[in-house]
């Protein structure tokens, strides 16, 4: 089990060295069984991945890599967590209030704007906003593993959820503001998926450039 775990974060550590640096990542594997041989297998993975992350800054690809984390650890599960309070919570077809502030701390004085015509489209709205927050899970994973084409399925997905709860929303004439700022965190996050979609296009290029110039 720890042999296991050891060469998983040796192999992270070879990951997050970057192509520029692939002399490094070859000279650990090849330390490798040394460092088995003596019993510091775990030790020597860990001491790799924390200098392998002391130097992300410092290379394209690290700062790309510190990018993408950012942005899934602190823009995408946020926002699934607070999509999914949302729609627990009645989001657009409970009254609130006390404005955006009972998405965190709830609000026991609300009320369904729903009457008896509209009222069977809450599950519907409910089951859209919970689906919106669920894609935003595998967005997160599918950013960090660089999987571009999944990446852009889930943000269609997500843009294909926003619409039909707008238009579901609006049927059932219910107030659309409500969904203001799910709207506006949605296109947020669009705009810098199709950004570091961009950055990463840029950075291929980079390195298919840089190669072909050293087989020159």
């Amino acid at each position: 089990m720890t042999r296991a775990l050891a060469k998983a974060i040796l192999a992270l550590a070879m990951g997050s060295l970057g192509a520029d640096r692939g002399g490094w990542a070859r000279a650990m594997a090849a330390e490798c069984d040394a460092a088995e041989a003596d019993g510091r297998l775990l030790g020597f993975a860990l001491g790799c991945l924390l200098g392998a992350w002391r130097i992300l800054p410092q290379h394209r690809e690290g700062r790309f890599t510190l990018l993408r984390h950012a942005f899934s650890l602190g823009m995408l599960l946020p926002m699934a967590a607070l999509l999914a309070v949302a729609a627990i919570l009645g989001l657009p077809w409970i009254e609130a209030p006390n404005g955006v502030a009972w998405l965190l701390v709830g609000n026991s004085g609300s009320g369904s704007l729903l009457n008896a015509g509209s009222r069977s489209v809450a599950p519907a709205l409910t089951l859209v906003l919970l689906q919106l927050s669920a894609c935003h899970l595998p967005l997160a994973w599918w950013m960090l593993d660089r999987d571009w084409n999944r990446v852009a399925a889930a943000a269609r997905f997500g843009a294909a959820a926003m619409v039909t709860l707008l238009i579901v929303t609006a049927c059932a004439a219910l107030n659309v503001t409500a969904l203001l700022l799910p709207c506006t965190m949605i296109g947020v996050e669009f705009a810098a998926v199709l950004a570091l979609a961009s950055m990463q296009s840029r950075q291929d290029r980079h390195a298919a450039d840089r190669n072909c110039s050293k087989s020159v």
